[in-house]
């Protein structure tokens, strides 16, 4: 699972929300990527989605650097909706996760029709 990181042939002006972050992301991974990240419990996110997301996120959305805005809004998810000791990619991380369950948790559909004769 991986996101286009942005660069000087994307240039952006720097998200100061987490959802600013969330819709960027959101907009930038593969339909494969939502269905999959949908589909994963909280341990695994941590486990696995984590890895692999929260350097480029730190990297690519200021987080190393200084986006006082975006670390501001990622604290106040923290304490409230997430252990304080989180860190702000990983509350990036867990927003993009709740939105793609909501809109790419594919459900198995019972055919209740009656077999044609």
């Amino acid at each position: 699972m991986m996101f286009q990181p942005l660069n000087e042939f994307h240039p952006i002006s720097s998200p100061s929300t987490v959802n600013e972050v969330v819709e960027l992301l959101y907009d930038d991974i593969s339909l494969r990527d939502k269905v999959t990240m949908a589909h994963l419990t909280e341990y695994e996110l941590d486990a696995s989605v984590y890895l692999v997301l929260a350097k480029t996120i730190r990297k690519e959305f200021g987080l190393y650097n200084g986006n006082t805005e975006l670390l501001h809004s990622c604290s106040s998810y923290q304490g409230r909706e997430y252990d304080v000791y989180e860190d702000p990619a990983m509350v990036i991380i867990k927003e993009l996760w709740k939105k793609v369950k909501k809109t790419h948790n594919l459900h198995l559909v019972k055919n209740n029709r009656s077999p044609v004769k």
